[in-house]
């Protein structure tokens, strides 16, 4: 059973910036087929992942070899089929994990929902990918 979306989540879907070290972004697909694709792009990274139920757990060199760069994700139901990705840096720098979120999401293309031009909705403005 997917996560209820929490508290502290939903303030943010109301206006508030989202903070550096977490970023969101939007599916239709399957929470399934979400979290087995992220599993298969955070492998072609280099990363090991850890996985519990709809929670992952991402870790591995960052990008420039020259420290430690650790991800939560975790897939919340907003919706009947549409589901939130919420990535968060662990550890690490924040440039890197920018940095490291910027190419996942571009590995991720197929699976993240891109709303139609001149949507308005505050989830939608949650969405960083």
């Amino acid at each position: 059973m997917l996560n209820p979306l929490p508290e502290s989540i939903k303030k943010n879907f109301h206006g508030q910036d989202y903070i550096k070290r977490q970023t969101r972004c939007v599916s239709r697909r399957p929470a399934k087929d979400i979290i087995s694709t992220v599993e298969a792009v955070a492998v072609s990274f280099g990363l090991k992942v850890h996985t519990r139920g709809y929670k992952m757990r991402l870790e591995g060199m960052s990008a420039n070899k020259t420290g430690h760069l650790a991800v939560v994700l975790e897939v919340y139901e907003v919706a009947p089929s549409l589901f939130m990705i919420d990535v968060r840096k662990a550890s690490g720098e924040t440039l890197e994990y920018h940095k490291f979120y910027k190419n996942f999401c571009a590995k991720l293309d197929d699976i993240i929902w891109k709303p139609a031009e001149g949507a308005n909705s505050g989830l939608l403005r949650t969405m960083t990918c």
